[in-house]
């Protein structure tokens, strides 16, 4: 009797958050085919990279990469140098078509989105107040009206939201798992003042993508498809994971699952400076808000939903290291290490990120874009930045 009563209480609850979550505990690249999501078709006329046909010039970069990533947990791996492929290997069965998720790499395509909808004229400035487009939180507390769309897209929105365990009482978690997002959203409370403090909150994203949606009249699928995916010739289908099938609202910080060539298509849109085959899709000026270091310096390392990680150099003597030091902007104290005098500093090279260190890396100066899918990165010297951004250094130097 106790067994029976413990399914149907299942059965009640399939709804419940807790059960959805559990469903995917042990997470699988594949989990999110299985989740509901809406559709975004491929481009009626697809964009292809050319291919690197130099014989010789990578050779030592593909040996590095080739002997690196196999025991990575990588499941895709793309790097692109002056619209050119120069490398692409997949791993564990997944091919060139797979739709892998990219976790919070979606952050920044919904940022890219308020960009559109800001260059259209959807979007009026990006102090208004999220209750212009959000109205029922100002109806719940006043003090919304005090956050703005800057506000989320830095994430120093100050509203009460903890993230960063990813277990089942962790918000983002909750979020998730919901099957009525937005009426969830509604429930999150304000705890300090806004623009005070950089607090990593996925919930600034989720209301950042209903603030596109009530400016546009479309949701953030249809709307990446229409203003984004087709003109940037995206060659395959994507999908956007939503919390439930009955209220369609994309899980807007976390959903998106797509190809490794079209996720690296929003990597060169950057680099070639919001301009795509002669039309101009984002502002140049949001642009330069991401790709330099003074920018993302004075932001933190992080700017409109873009991180910028720090670089590192070794040295053999501290005396080398300290004169790179003084002589580099932006650059940290000098440190020893098992690898040498290390120095720290930040280039113009900036990054989307995924809790499993999803990666789209991007630097403007030397026009590389690499993308990372897959699992939790292993390796056993180097994290998932370090490796990525160091590897874009040195193809800095072809």
């Amino acid at each position: 009797m106790v067994r029976i009563l413990c399914f149907l209480l299942l059965l009640n609850c399939s709804s419940c958050y807790m059960i959805r979550a559990y469903k995917v505990r042990k997470f699988e690249l594949t989990d999110p085919q299985r989740m509901p999501y809406v559709s975004i078709a491929p481009s009626t006329t697809p964009y292809y990279f050319k291919q690197d046909t130099t014989e010789n010039r990578y050779r030592d970069i593909k040996k590095y990469l080739d002997t690196s990533l196999p025991k990575s947990h990588t499941a895709a791996f793309l790097v692109i140098k002056n619209d050119s492929i120069i490398y692409e290997r997949y791993f564990n069965g997944f091919t060139q078509q797979s739709k892998l998720p990219s976790f919070s790499v979606a952050k920044s395509f919904v940022s890219t989105l308020v960009a559109v909808a800001l260059m259209e004229g959807k979007i009026n400035s990006l102090q208004d107040p999220i209750t212009k487009y959000i109205p029922e939180l100002y109806q719940k507390d006043q003090r919304y009206e005090r956050i703005t769309l800057q506000h989320l897209l830095d994430m120093k929105s100050g509203l009460h939201f903890n993230e960063g365990s990813y277990g089942l009482k962790d918000d983002a978690i909750k979020l998730g798992f919901r099957p009525n997002i937005f009426r969830h959203v509604l429930k999150v409370k304000i705890d300090m003042e806004p623009g005070k403090k950089f607090r990593y909150q996925s919930i600034n994203t989720e209301l950042l993508a209903i603030a596109v949606q009530r400016a546009t009249g479309k949701k953030v699928a249809p709307y990446l498809q229409e203003t984004l995916w087709q003109p940037l010739g995206a060659e395959f289908e994507a999908n956007w994971n939503v919390d439930s099938k009955r209220h369609k609202q994309e899980i807007a910080f976390a959903g998106l699952n797509a190809t490794a060539r079209d996720f690296a298509k929003l990597g060169q849109l950057f680099i070639q400076k919001g301009q795509w085959q002669g039309k101009q899709i984002l502002s140049p000026s949001w642009v330069s808000r991401v790709n330099n270091a003074d920018s993302m310096e004075q932001a933190g390392g992080y700017k409109n939903q873009w991180w910028s990680e720090l670089s590192s150099i070794y040295f053999k003597d501290s005396l080398s290291a300290d004169q790179f030091r003084r002589q580099t902007p932006h650059s940290d104290q000098v440190n020893k290490t098992a690898k040498g005098y290390q120095v720290r500093y930040r280039t113009d090279a900036f990054n989307a990120e995924g809790l499993l260190n999803q990666f789209i890396y991007i630097n403007p100066n030397s026009h590389v874009v690499i993308v990372r899918l897959g699992r939790y990165w292993y390796h056993p010297s180097m994290y998932a930045n370090e490796f990525i951004y160091n590897l874009g250094n040195k193809l800095s130097s072809f």
